[in-house]
């Protein structure tokens, strides 16, 4: 019988020969990443290996950042979660916003603000993910809000649950107002450099080592071309795959712009989890449950049920790459998953990082390589 470590090992060499060109995965226990691998290729049509250094997009697992950043303001007395966020945001920004003027930060936290999400405009998802991609654009922090301005709100502040990239791109513009520093900079300042995170960036706001990020591919589908459409800037790969490193994700800013590795989201995730970054009643708040979908959601951070047990974290999926981190709510156990593959926009089962985590045995091999770590 495997060994745990050499079951999943084995599992990430099979899942990089059939359905992701690369994958790299972190365990935690503790304090410490107790076990980690990356398998496949970074660059597929070079052969170029995936190695621990190789950095993916996190996608929205950036908002959980985001979130420990207005909780730690909050701490600091600069910011209550139930006042609205139009208290501090310039008005010409949120002109014509939806509900922008009476949301508040827990509920833009929470997903329950009702506001439309800018990724769900077809508009927007041609421009910055489809067949109008712009390859040397860099976008500006709030742009995007441009493609939901005086457009109806889905339903009235704190009636119900609806995940929108909205929310965040105000919550980094309040992050910014406050702090009066640029978000990648306070990122850095409060994040980044405590935790010695050599490999994470806010990709088109901050310096990164081209030479160390995956090249990207996205699942091409008749659901992605119907819904995105081919940009002349995506080149067609095996696999059923479209190459996409033309893009960047300037365009996701606070919502999912960081670039990281298996290594430093662990070294984060641990973090969180371990209250190194926020006090108790700060980790309460954020683990405040209500409903979302099939789902829980706390302040930027989900509650789910899985195949090996109750789980929080978050998943991310943007064009090019998918990711998710989670810990076990009942096992000593976080695990991170990243790929250069993203499948937005395409149909519902096409492969990515969060589909991998939920219906693979990861979990349960991560549980058991846990339970056999002894210091």
């Amino acid at each position: 019988m495997l060994l745990p470590e050499h079951a999943l090992h084995a599992l990430l060499a099979q899942q990089t020969e059939s359905r992701f060109p690369a994958l790299s995965m972190a365990i935690g226990k503790g304090s410490e990443t107790i076990w980690q691998a990356a398998a496949g290729y970074a660059d597929v049509e070079k052969q170029r290996s995936n190695t621990p250094d190789t950095a993916f997009g996190i996608g929205s697992i950036t908002k959980v950042f985001i979130a420990v950043l207005l909780l730690q303001l909050c701490e600091e007395g600069q910011l209550p979660l139930d006042a609205p966020v139009s208290r501090w945001l310039d008005a010409k920004r949120l002109a014509g916003i939806a509900n922008a003027q009476r949301a508040t930060t827990r509920q833009l936290l929470s997903h329950y603000a009702g506001m439309r999400s800018w990724e769900d405009e077809p508009a927007w998802i041609a421009d910055a993910r489809g067949q109008r991609l712009t390859p040397e654009k860099t976008w500006r922090p709030a742009e995007s809000l441009d493609y939901i301005r005086d457009k109806p709100a889905r339903f009235v502040p704190g009636a119900a649950f609806h995940y929108s990239n909205t929310h965040f791109t105000l919550l980094g513009l309040l992050i910014e107002t406050i702090a009066q520093s640029k978000l990648e900079a306070v990122l850095y300042q409060r994040i980044f450099q405590p935790l010695a995170l050599q490999h994470t960036f806010l990709e088109g706001y901050s310096p990164a080592d081209s030479r160390k990020i995956a090249r990207r591919y996205h699942r091409l589908d008749p659901d992605f071309l119907r819904n995105a459409g081919l940009s002349p800037h995506m080149k067609p790969i095996s696999g059923g795959l479209i190459d996409v490193s033309a893009s960047n994700l300037s365009v996701e800013w606070a919502a999912g712009g960081i670039l990281s590795t298996a290594q430093d989201l662990m070294t984060f995730m641990l973090a969180l989890r371990n209250g190194r970054l926020l006090c108790a009643q700060s980790m309460r708040e954020m683990q405040r449950w209500l409903p979302a979908d099939n789902d829980k959601m706390g302040l930027s951070l989900f509650n789910i049920d899985s195949a090996w047990g109750t789980a929080s974290g978050h998943g991310g999926n943007v064009l090019g790459f998918s990711a998710c981190a989670w810990w076990y709510e009942k096992a000593d156990c976080t695990l991170t998953i990243l790929t250069n593959v993203g499948s937005m926009h395409a149909t519902p089962q096409a492969d990515s990082a969060s589909r991998f985590f939920r219906q693979s045995d990861a979990g349960r091999l991560a549980q058991a390589i846990c339970a056999r770590h002894h210091r």
